[in-house]
């Protein structure tokens, strides 16, 4: 072990003495703290752990939501809104739940309605605390709370 450790250094003493040297050797030792560490020498932080962060967060999607919305993708808008309330995004939701519930009144044939999945996205804001999602399952359940008839979703 000693003799590698000699020889490792005399190798960096030797590079470090070449003009690139320097460079070469902050790189090795670069390499070599990232291998001890268990990080991926491509760039994954998460290498060691087998997880992987998510790429865009909650708030992103809801902005590509609303970009898709502005471009009329209202299939991608919709998977993008699912996709941020499901993360718990507190405007897809009620987005979503305003989308569902209008559907074919605001974005013709391209979104159909669904009262049962809007009440459900309203309820998920309402326990958000939103006032918008409390309005929604007003209007949803009816003046008298009769309800959708829809199935339970927890």
């Amino acid at each position: 072990m000693a003799h590698m450790h000699s020889t490792t250094a005399r190798a960096m003493a030797e590079a470090a003495a070449h003009p690139t040297g320097p460079h070469l050797v902050l790189v090795v030792l670069c390499i070599v703290l990232a291998l001890t560490r268990g990080v991926s020498l491509l760039g994954d932080a998460n290498a060691s752990t087998g997880t992987a962060a998510p790429l865009h967060t909650p708030e992103q999607v809801y902005q590509m939501a609303l970009e898709a919305r502005t471009e009329r993708d209202y299939p991608a808008m919709l998977a993008l809104l699912r996709e941020a309330g499901n993360a718990g995004d507190l405007r897809a939701q009620e987005l979503l739940a305003s989308t569902l519930l209008a559907g074919p009144a605001l974005h013709g044939g391209a979104v159909a309605g669904d009262a049962c999945e809007a009440a459900m996205w309203a309820r998920r804001a309402a326990e958000q605390g939103s006032a918008v999602a409390r309005h929604q399952l007003m209007m949803l359940n009816g003046p008298h709370n009769a309800g959708l008839g829809c199935a339970p979703t927890h």
